[in-house]
């Protein structure tokens, strides 16, 4: 560039040299009126001493700082904003916030919002940024190598069992005087007996075939017990061997033992002849064939099914048995795998033919308003049932010549299984031709207005039995809009709302409880919310409470739901984002319940590190909340009613709330997610620890943690965080305080 190149701007900028003068005055008074105060969002604090970060920022980078700490990592921090809509960090467990004091995002961790609700696996935490991670699993070893240290999921406990390899209930001899000398052969113990001339020590005393040893009857097809007319018999495994084979058995072969029984059947027309064998929990099972000792005889066999009122059994049917001419002897095995008396009900009847209505294309006619019987003991599985029977099934026809409601009701005739019923279309045999299906103690499947045209019943059940079905047609009915979920009416937060299940049909497919009937209902969300569900069902009843979006149409669409038989079913999900919902209440037997959506807008969990006496009770906020702690960490302060006795003063390792009621309210306390066998004991000052309120002491185990639904009068509470025995470890308590 030549000089005169450069010299030639130089008359240009002279020219704007001569308005500086005349600025000079609005500058300084600019800045008479001194620096804006005003924080600017779209710029990182410095902090109190305004020091700039090594990357030139000015707040710490994007791992945030501490205004009130002079720049300390706080994970919770994140960029600015004017308010809650900029703060979304897209990590499903954190509570987002604008801190408007700071100009912040503030991103609180909820653990709660983690948990999978499988207790072994432990209390899994919420990490910013990171989201979800993994707790430590349960630990159960006792450090005694003598026992076997197991988390057991349904009742939410450590167990610690002697070691007994054999599974023969013996405990191994090396870790306990007169235990088991051969913990390899569940049919070594001290609890069996000797067993004559087998050459082993059966009964570990150390003497082989003693003079007091047994020998075992019916254990050979030379010696059978024998059956020759109907009724009870009692048969013995007790020093039995394994001898026989059959194409069923028990499930522990190792374990397994075996007796024999003849049948004796006289000369005449054919039999059938029905045998249920039952034992008080031995697994058990039994085969019938033409001639001992060759399996390839076998006319049926059968395994064993848990009854509905206690013990197991097992249930054969041979149809069409004897000769016209001469006496039959059929061999019965019967297999255990335990010493155990086994009782042999024997029924002869009259001979029937093989079920022919196995099929679809088969079906039996049926007349509505007339009882049939289906005997399920050797039916085949043709269809898809979604309620997943444990017996085959039977199928029938009807034809509605018009509309109708339609209703299905069948119990068992003998009570050895809970039927089990489908209702399926004119096509039948595929598993999406089903309509809806049910299986309880006693049925009622319901249908409104079901069009003309033909349908089927496939009858099954949870055992062997029995089943009594009878099909009742009415005029037809449009269902209620409370049935579907594209007309589910509002659901109003925080009230009860009684809802009536009977005849409702199961529309809601969320699998949370097949073949229920059920009733939707619309919860809207204005922000961001905590939500707890909660349904109280009626007394012998199976009920279940989701929540679901709002098409509501399969799996797919549950958000969480909380089946089972203990009232009242509870389930919490904490920052549901702002929308429209659906509650769907369930009812396996259709009858009456209630359901309560308690709601508030999305607060961070409250952290409790301390709580540990009376001189430091942390107080929950008129508006209830949500509270954490781990009672690990705390001492044995209070005793409670409803802790188990024996134990030292104090009981547990416990930690103490305060809540102060100004009016009578309704306070709702829910434990879930919590990582012991908790109790919640509440109290009433004004004095701490206060004097136990009557009939406010739970104990939760398992899944089911300490829930109390308590109407309160006007005055100060204390809330005793508290375990059952030693129990201690983390806990979640969401406290809810509405109008009674």
């Amino acid at each position: 560039m030549t000089s005169a190149e450069t010299k030639a701007p130089r008359p240009r900028l002279l020219r704007h040299l001569r308005w500086i003068p005349a600025l000079l005055p609005v500058a300084a008074l600019a800045s008479a009126c001194g620096p804006s105060t005003a924080p600017n969002p779209f710029t990182l604090d410095a902090g109190p001493d305004g020091a700039t970060d090594p990357d030139g920022g000015t707040g710490g980078g994007t791992g945030g700082g501490n205004p009130d700490d002079g720049g300390t990592p706080d994970d919770t921090l994140g960029g600015p904003c004017n308010d809650d809509t900029q703060c979304d960090d897209a990590i499903a467990c954190t509570v987002d916030a604008c801190d408007t004091s700071i100009a912040r995002c503030r991103h609180s961790p909820d653990d709660a919002a983690c948990q999978d609700g499988v207790y072994c696996d432990g209390v899994e935490r919420c990490a910013p940024k990171l989201g979800c991670l993994p707790g430590p699993p349960v630990a159960c070893s006792d450090g005694d190598v003598c026992t076997i240290d197991t988390c057991v999921e349904s009742t939410g406990a450590c167990t610690h069992v002697l070691r007994d390899a054999d599974g023969d209930g013996a405990p191994d001899g090396h870790c306990i005087a007169k235990g088991d000398c051969n913990d390899d052969d569940p049919k070594v113990s001290p609890a069996l007996p000797e067993v004559c001339a087998n050459g082993k020590d059966d009964d570990c005393d150390g003497a082989v075939d003693e003079g007091d040893c047994a020998s075992p009857k019916h254990d050979t097809c030379s010696d059978p017990l024998v059956i020759d007319a109907p009724g009870a018999y009692t048969i013995d495994t007790t020093a039995a061997a394994s001898n026989f084979a059959a194409s069923c058995n028990v499930n522990n072969q190792p374990a397994a033992r075996d007796v024999v029984a003849a049948i004796v059947l006289p000369a005449g027309p054919p039999l059938d002849v029905e045998i249920t064998a039952r034992t008080n929990g031995a697994d058990v099972a039994i085969a019938l064939l033409g001639q001992c000792g060759d399996p390839s005889t076998e006319i049926t066999c059968g395994t064993s099914f848990f009854h509905p009122q206690g013990g197991r059994f097992a249930k054969i049917r041979g149809r069409g048995l004897g000769d016209p001419a001469k006496t039959t002897a059929l061999p019965l095995y019967v297999f255990a795998d335990a010493d155990t008396p086994v009782i042999l009900d024997v029924a002869f009847l009259p001979p029937e033919p093989v079920p022919t209505n196995e099929t679809c294309g088969t079906a039996e006619p049926i007349s509505f308003g007339v009882p049939f019987f289906s005997t399920l003991v050797d039916a085949a599985t043709d269809v898809g049932i979604s309620c997943a029977p444990l017996t085959g099934e039977l199928l029938y026809s009807f034809e509605l010549a018009s509309p109708a409601n339609v209703h299905v009701y069948a119990s068992s005739v003998d009570g050895d299984g809970f039927p089990v019923i489908s209702l399926r279309d004119a096509d039948c045999a595929l598993p999406e031709d089903e309509i809806t299906c049910k299986g309880a103690p006693i049925v009622d499947v319901f249908r409104h207005a079901l069009p003309a045209g033909t349908y089927h019943v496939a009858v099954a059940a949870g055992a062997p039995t029995i089943v009594s079905t009878t099909v009742v047609i009415e005029p037809p009915t449009e269902p209620l809009p409370d049935e579907t979920c594209e007309g589910a009416p509002a659901l109003t937060p925080n009230v009860t709302l009684d809802v009536d299940l009977l005849d409702r049909q199961d529309d809601v497919q969320l699998g949370c409880l097949p073949g229920a009937v059920d009733a939707a209902y619309t919860l809207s969300l204005p922000v961001a919310s905590d939500v707890l569900l909660v349904q109280r069902i009626s007394q012998g009843d199976t009920g279940a409470v989701t929540l679901a979006l709002p098409a509501c149409a399969d799996p797919l669409d549950q958000l969480i739901c909380d089946p089972g038989s203990q009232s009242p079913l509870r389930i919490g999900k904490r920052n549901v984002p702002a929308g429209d919902y659906r509650v769907v209440a369930e009812s396996l037997l259709g009858q009456p319940a209630q359901v309560t959506a308690f709601v508030r807008k999305t607060t961070p969990p409250v952290v409790v590190p301390f709580a540990d006496a009376c001189a430091d009770v942390l107080m929950i906020p008129a508006t209830g909340g949500f509270f954490q702690g781990n009672t690990a960490n705390a001492t044995a302060s209070f005793n409670a009613g409803c802790d188990q006795g024996g134990g030292p003063e104090g009981g547990a390792r416990d930690q103490l709330l305060g809540l102060s009621l100004s009016d009578k309210k309704r306070v709702v306390l829910d434990m879930g997610g919590s990582g012991y066998t908790t109790l919640l004991d509440v109290r009433k000052g004004p004095d701490c620890p206060g004097v136990e309120v009557p009939k406010a002491c739970a104990v939760g185990y398992g899944q089911n943690k300490s829930f109390l639904d308590l109407t309160l009068d006007p005055g100060v509470y204390f809330l005793q965080i508290d375990g059952l025995g030693q129990d201690s470890g983390p806990w979640f308590l969401d406290v809810r305080i509405v109008d009674p």
